[in-house]
């Protein structure tokens, strides 16, 4: 059996509770190694692939959980093959534009593309050392590649709200948007790169201009420039710190922690700065979260917007009192 050779004479002591393997009186004491009955689950295989055939054998004896695992394995095949169906169908939808009833052979083109990729990662794993590397494979690729659609889907739902509050009446559908999309380089196009170049490398400069003409921070009512430029260095310092952090995570991975503390940091001002902006403009078209995402995820690209919205807009309305942002 699988105690073979492993449990010895030595290991084996009536008068020690450590070491007696059964409970049975000596002269009535079976033999030590016999088969459980079907109802008893194995705890050796859990947290394994075993375990849900051990949990099907908890329910009756040999032959009942026969039937159970064979109904099991059809009900998995089932489940993997409609999930696999239903991802084909939206994939196929996307594909074709919206569209509800797309073609059937395109419908089988993303289905066995998407078999021929589960067979493509299941083969590159044979070749690992262990025999459940080519499926640990398979779950980690798909993980990866499904995680950031799991923003975009947040995101998503977002966008139903506001869709939902436009058919409703709640809010105008020709509100105030920013004068220049987020992604969007402004013209000329070297202008449009010089800011994206400032945004990146040197956030000061656009910082303390927004800051001075938008208002809203501290210091501003005191001095419109001053407040500009000691923001503006807060802005660069924040930056710059997360980046030489960064490199120092080289040495040592925790700095790549405080890396990661200061450039969140960096990205909550600048999302602050930008519901500034929208507030002083009157755009009503964004939130918080909104300029959060967008102050994270392209922090150059919201500078620019923002520097292209206070040179262009004229009609800059002073925000309500007690809209100051406070620290």
């Amino acid at each position: 059996g699988p105690c073979k050779d492993i449990v010895k004479d030595e290991h084996l002591s009536k008068d020690s509770s450590s070491k007696t393997f059964n409970l049975f009186p000596e002269e009535e004491a079976p033999e030590c190694f016999v088969p459980l009955q079907d109802s008893a689950v194995c705890l050796y295989n859990q947290a394994t692939e075993d375990i849900f055939f051990d949990l099907l054998a908890s329910y009756g004896p040999r032959g009942f959980t026969d039937v159970l695992a064979v109904i099991g394995l059809i009900a998995l095949i089932l489940y993997f093959v409609t999930s696999s169906d239903s991802g084909s169908f939206v994939v196929d939808m996307i594909s074709a534009n919206g569209h509800p009833d797309p073609p059937l052979p395109q419908r089988i083109f993303w289905s066995m593309t998407e078999g021929a990729t589960a067979c493509a990662l299941l083969a590159a794993g044979r070749n690992l050392p262990n025999a459940d590397g080519s499926l640990k494979a398979l779950q980690s690729a798909s993980m990866v590649t499904g995680l950031p659609y799991t923003f975009i889907l947040f995101w998503c739902c977002q966008a139903l709200v506001l869709l939902c509050r436009e058919e409703a009446g709640a809010v105008d559908k020709d509100r105030k948007a920013f004068n220049l999309f987020i992604l969007s380089v402004a013209q000329p196009p070297g202008k449009g790169l010089t800011r994206l170049a400032f945004g990146t490398f040197l956030p000061y400069v656009t910082v303390s201009t927004v800051i001075e003409k938008v208002g809203g921070w501290p210091f501003h009512a005191w001095n419109p420039k001053f407040a500009g430029m000691i923001w503006g260095a807060v802005f660069q310092c924040m930056l710059l710190s997360s980046v030489i952090f960064l490199f120092c995570g080289l040495a040592l991975y925790q700095w790549v922690i405080v890396a990661l503390v200061m450039y969140i940091g960096f990205a909550t001002f600048l999302a602050l700065l930008r519901s500034s902006a929208r507030l002083a403009y009157r755009i009503e078209h964004g939130d918080l979260l909104t300029d959060f995402v967008c102050a994270f995820s392209v922090p150059m690209f919201t500078l620019a917007q923002l520097e292209e919205q206070v040179e262009t807009d004229n009609g800059k309305l002073e925000a309500p009192p007690g809209s100051e942002v406070s620290m």
